[in-house]
């Protein structure tokens, strides 16, 4: 759990801290000792420590010298003071602090801060769930970066001496970092040939060699960024994060647009393709068939006396067998195939390659797995009517409406049966 650690003698400040940290879901604790407070992050898990100027003790700074130079000098230390001369911001930044608040701020800006440090918590959570790639021929260099990455709980990490290695890893990796100085080659080679296949990863160039032109050259052969040898810790580590976050920003954004994409071409109720959806596709088809010489064949399904089912047993109902029958359509075709719903009760599939006699098929399984939908109501029964038609070369409009008739025979021949 996310926890906040108060150094405040202020009973004020003390009760508006632990009503933010409610506010935001974090847990809140509470002291005015520095001793106090080094027994605490020893014993606890702390995600966060804001601490006033003032202590019993005295000021905070020995504190933050102490902490810094300690094991726990990963947490970061936020001051919250009414003294805010530049002068005392200046020393606390230097100290080590990650942020520096007036409580002139107010409680909403107070609010806002600490909501802004929990998501930078998420995204060290988040580092710790990603993979990575260090490809450096230097042991002592590799070591460093293994004691970096352990101190802030990354653990799926691969290490390569050489290309080749690296090259014969069959794992895609979230973040790479490449030394530009190999033995066998050059890290800009490395990362040229990684922007071939692998897009939208984090690539970090690494190198000892301090030079404009050579981290220009890197940067703008695809590295996203280039971090300088011998490594400072709290750089290199704030330099990944900025880098994961945009990389995790963009995932996000291309999983909403695949949704959105998805939800297009979706008809909600069923999850089987909408009926604008199913058209485009049939024109594609008919395309494809008009390329390259193939043909398909098309299923038209009804529900029969669905408006008897929803008036007995309620819409609700009605939706559900909708939901039960698309499953089943899902079920009975190929990935290649199109399942789409045409509109209420009816279903439009489209069968790539397959001709009528395949289609037969496929509607009779999908005809008697249908029969078998069962209802607490024994006197329930469910079954569909479905027409078969093999693509010959009309027109959109044409094959619907043969695949339609065809259709409609099949319910005037009584129903639950197929008509080709």
């Amino acid at each position: 759990m996310y926890t906040i650690l108060h150094l405040e003698t202020s009973a004020l400040y003390k009760t508006l801290i632990r009503e933010i940290s409610a506010e935001i879901s974090a847990r809140y604790l509470n002291t005015g000792s520095t001793e106090e407070a080094m027994e605490i992050i020893k014993k606890d898990n702390i995600s966060l420590i804001l601490t006033a100027m003032e202590l019993e003790e005295g000021n905070s700074i020995d504190f933050i010298k102490t902490l810094n130079e300690s094991q726990y000098r990963n947490i970061p230390i936020v001051v919250i003071t009414g003294n805010d001369s530049l002068e005392d911001r200046k020393h606390m930044y230097d100290l080590g602090i990650v942020d520096f608040i007036p409580k002139k701020s107010g409680r909403d800006q107070i609010k806002q801060n600490l909501i802004g440090y929990r998501k930078d918590d998420t995204l060290s959570l988040k580092m710790s769930q990603l993979s990575y790639a260090v490809l450096d021929d230097n042991q002592m260099d590799r070591k460093i970066i293994e004691r970096l990455f352990s101190m802030h709980d990354i653990k799926q990490v691969e290490y390569f001496e050489t290309e080749l290695d690296l090259y014969n890893s069959v794992t895609h990796y979230d973040v790479y970092l490449i030394d530009l100085v190999l033995e066998d080659t050059t890290g800009d080679k490395v990362i040229q040939k990684l922007r071939e296949s692998e897009l939208s990863s984090v690539v970090i160039a690494i190198s000892g060699i301090d030079n404009i032109k050579t981290i220009s050259r890197v940067l703008s052969i695809g590295a996203d960024d280039y971090l300088t040898k011998p490594f400072n810790h709290d750089l290199f580590i704030a330099r990944l994060k900025t880098n994961i976050r945009n990389y995790l920003q963009i995932q996000e954004i291309k999983v909403k647009t695949e949704l959105l994409e998805k939800m297009s071409i979706t008809d909600s109720l069923t999850g089987l393709c909408n009926r604008r959806h199913i058209f485009s596709r049939l024109t594609q088809e008919i395309e494809k068939s008009g390329r390259y010489k193939t043909s398909f064949s098309v299923l038209m399904l009804d529900i029969d006396h669905f408006k008897e089912i929803n008036d007995t047993y309620g819409h609700q109902f009605g939706d559900t067998m909708l939901k039960k029958v698309s499953e089943i359509i899902r079920s009975s075709i190929r990935t290649m195939d199109i399942g789409g719903r045409y509109g209420g009760e009816e279903f439009l599939i489209i069968l790539p390659e397959i001709p009528v006699k395949g289609a037969i098929t496929v509607a009779q399984r999908i005809r008697e797995e249908v029969e078998k939908i069962q209802s607490e109501d024994e006197n329930f029964s469910i079954t569909v009517s479905i027409g078969a038609a093999e693509y010959t070369g009309e027109s959109i409009q044409d094959i619907i409406k043969k695949v339609d008739e065809l259709l409609y025979k099949a319910k005037q021949r009584g129903r639950n049966c197929i008509e080709s």
